[in-house]
């Protein structure tokens, strides 16, 4: 099963064509710059949302701290109250205070409130004993209020909605009982903008916006950087990939990094030098011998053969024992390599496939359904193309060569030869040996077939003549041979 089925998010995105152009495009890059942007936000948020919170209690405790001692401030006038007996004076005294706390320039301070609820603050009960506005002063307080007083014995801190220079502003709102000689005669009401009181906060939000801007831009752009430099190999080895693909195998990568991707890529490059020597290798062998690799298995590459109907060629260079005597053998071998070359191209060209080289011999294979003429086709070719090398040759002054073919064709063993350890893919049986024969009969630049290839052969597309019978190793009556001398 394809594991790329079973992947939910694969699917997902497989399932959305512009997400899946975007993530192609975008590749590894796209995912990495996106992950770590968004662990940054992640971890920027988390940050900020914590020190903005602990900031936010530290300042609203600072405040409860704050008008706790304004209350206390207030409270602390007992003994001025106490040698006080009329309630007026003592309301005096309480205004006095309030009004002295709006000069004190407390920012977010809105207003501070002294409620008297039995008359010992005030000349009459349920008024305001004193206010920072003070029109107020000594006005009577609703009777909802009385009804909240009544109840209210600790702090109360309330965040509240209030109208201030004509527009709705949030406030804190401090309830504080207010005590004579231990007993409940007031409430102290303090008034706070929460603007005021969270201001520092909420500048300090902004500019955790600035900096988290900032490091989101930083880390981005550091991620693209990385991302980039992660991608690079991956991308040349894509590039490398696609080259080998193409048949190119000069390919190689230079190796940049330490990590993963650089073993890789040294893999990749050791891959490419094994690719060349198996390249290099296939030039020893038969084309056969690579299809039947191919069409094997490992565990399938055991001894053995099959029957099959083929026709062999035989060429061989007359000659050669007398030239290598004469010549230095690098010259020996370069003219020897000019003729073979030739002549495995032209088998090539019909079809054949080479077997083996035999020293100065060729051995070449045929097996389609007019393997008689395209053997016999690719010997009349390789004497006309030697003749005119040799007249190029003559020309400049070097050495020729001629070559002797002999063509049979019959059934043989064809398979893998030889020990488990070291095998060769090849032919073997009686049809094999008359070509060799018939190609040692032959003089030079003739061809000599038997009368297999000739019972085989379209009518009227060769020239040829019959010859003597031959006495050939193995066989007890004579061969019957012919000669093709070109097409008709």
């Amino acid at each position: 099963m394809n594991s790329s089925t079973t992947n939910p998010i694969y699917s997902f995105i497989q399932s959305i064509p512009f997400l899946t152009n975007i993530i192609k495009k975008g590749g590894i890059r796209l995912k990495w710059v996106t992950a770590v942007s968004a662990l940054m936000v992640i971890v920027i948020s988390i940050i900020s949302f914590l020190l903005i919170t602990i900031s936010e209690h530290a300042l609203i405790k600072a405040n409860d701290k704050l008008c706790q001692t304004i209350a206390h401030t207030i409270s602390s006038s007992e003994s001025f109250l106490t040698a006080e007996k009329r309630a007026l004076k003592r309301s005096m005294i309480l205004q006095d205070i309030v009004k002295g706390l709006s000069k004190t320039g407390i920012e977010g301070f809105v207003y501070a409130a002294v409620y008297d609820l039995n008359g010992v603050l005030a000349e009459k009960k349920y008024t305001y004993a004193a206010h920072t506005n003070a029109k107020l002063h000594g006005k009577y307080f609703s009777k909802d209020l009385v009804k909240q007083f009544a109840s209210l014995n600790t702090t109360v801190k309330e965040r509240i909605e209030l109208t201030i220079d004509s527009s709705q502003t949030w406030c804190y709102r401090y309830r504080i009982p207010f005590e004579f000689f231990k007993s409940k005669v007031g409430i102290i009401e303090i008034v706070f903008t929460e603007d005021a009181i969270l201001g520092p906060v909420h500048k300090a939000r902004l500019l955790m916006l600035i900096i988290a801007a900032i490091l989101l831009s930083a880390s981005i752009y550091a991620a693209m950087r990385i991302a980039r430099q992660m991608v690079q190999p991956l991308v040349q080895l894509t590039t490398g990939v696609i080259k080998v693909k193409d048949g190119d195998l000069t390919t190689r990568i230079d190796v940049t990094t330490h990590d993963e991707i650089g073993i890789l890529t040294e893999e990749f490059n050791t891959m490419i030098d094994h690719l060349r020597e198996k390249l290099k290798m296939q030039k020893f062998v038969s084309e056969s011998t690579i299809s039947m690799i191919h069409e094997k298995r490992d565990d399938e590459l055991d001894l053995g053969g099959t029957n099959k109907n083929m026709a062999f060629l035989f060429s061989d260079i007359r000659g050669f024992t007398a030239m290598s005597e004469k010549l230095p053998p690098e010259q020996v071998v370069s003219i020897l390599n000019e003729y073979l070359d030739l002549q495995a191209a032209i088998i090539k060209k019909h079809g054949g496939d080479i077997d083996k080289f035999v020293g100065d011999e060729i051995m070449a294979v045929f097996e389609d359904k007019t393997k008689a003429d395209t053997a016999v086709e690719a010997a009349v070719d390789i004497i006309e193309s030697i003749q005119k090398l040799n007249k190029q040759r003559e020309k400049a002054g070097a050495v020729t060569i001629t070559v002797g073919i002999g063509i049979h064709m019959g059934d043989v063993v064809h398979g893998r030869m030889g020990s488990k350890d070291r095998m060769d893919f090849t032919s073997i049986g009686d049809a094999v040996n008359l070509a060799a024969r018939l190609c040692s009969h032959a003089d030079a630049q003739t061809i000599i077939v038997s009368q297999e290839i000739i019972t085989n052969l379209s009518k009227k597309k060769f020239k040829g003549k019959k010859l003597g019978p031959i006495k050939v190793k193995g066989k007890e009556q004579p061969i019957p041979i012919f000669q093709i001398t070109g097409k008709a």
